[in-house]
């Protein structure tokens, strides 16, 4: 595939399940892209906290269950899958050259890895690497567009818009900017899982296209609008016995209680990238 073809994209996700094995269907399906971005983002869901033991006493999931002011939520600190998943990514990687052209080297891929906004769910208060690297990404002078697909909350991007707007908002070149922004980004989330996209993003950059991708079928109610003859490959055993056997990256691939959830998000990128 033609290196100028392929569709410029950001990849963001917290630590859980469905995202883990989402960025193992994004690897498989990576020749399709130019990927700028893998970046640790958070939700609420998952987050890190300061690493200062700050409590936090805002809402996120830990708040719907009762549970006071605290200093993390879900996050593994050693965790590193992102990092996990491109070094699988390697071993494949011969074999994926040897069946299709345009995969990425996984150096260049782990070099793209970067920590986004991910102490506090919705926090844009500071910039972070993977803040800095979308800024970066949107006022570059590449043509096309630059498709940011989060399966987490999206305070990492908040915070790249904020930054531009910060810097320019009072200047001459406001204008221009915010048309080009406008016109380049197009956001791909599967919910507005930390609220930012309510509470500044649209208010803010309502000309910036966004995708809602959560859907049913796609996601962690799947099982329960699915045909009934096609129940069993939703299923922990189907996967196991038909994925989890397959390879190091089948072996990766998490199967208890859940699948993927997020995968459309860049599914359905694919089809664009054959449309010339």
């Amino acid at each position: 595939m033609a290196r100028d073809k392929k569709l410029r994209t950001v990849i963001m996700h917290d630590p859980e399940l469905d995202d883990l094995n989402t960025m193992v269907r994004y690897l498989l399906y990576s020749n399709q892209f130019e990927t700028e971005g893998l970046i640790y983002s958070s939700s609420r869901f998952h987050w890190k906290g300061d690493g200062k033991g700050t409590l936090f006493d805002g809402k996120s999931e830990h708040s719907d269950l009762g549970i006071g002011p605290i200093s993390s939520w879900r996050w593994d600190e050693g965790s590193n899958f992102l990092e996990d998943a491109v070094g699988i990514y390697a071993k494949v990687y011969p074999n994926l050259m040897v069946h299709a052209e345009g995969y990425p080297h996984p150096d260049e891929l782990l070099s793209r890895v970067c920590e986004g906004n991910v102490e506090f769910p919705g926090d844009i208060s500071k910039e972070s690497s993977g803040s800095d690297l979308i800024k970066n990404l949107i006022l570059d002078d590449k043509p096309g567009v630059l498709y940011l697909l989060t399966g987490a909350g999206q305070s990492t991007i908040g915070r790249a818009l904020l930054s531009i707007e910060e810097k320019y908002k009072n200047s001459s070149q406001w204008k221009n900017i915010y048309e080009k922004v406008s016109n380049k980004v197009i956001i791909q989330s599967f919910g507005d899982q930390d609220g930012i996209y309510a509470s500044y993003i649209e208010p803010n950059w309502p000309n910036i296209e966004f995708r809602e991708m959560a859907t049913t079928i796609w996601g962690y109610m799947a099982r329960k609008v699915v045909q009934p003859q096609d129940c069993h490959y939703l299923s922990a055993a189907w996967t196991k016995e038909n994925i989890s056997k397959i390879g190091p990256f089948g072996e990766f691939y998490m199967v208890w209680g859940g699948m993927e959830n997020k995968c459309i998000k860049m599914i359905s990128l694919i089809s664009l990238v054959f449309q010339g």
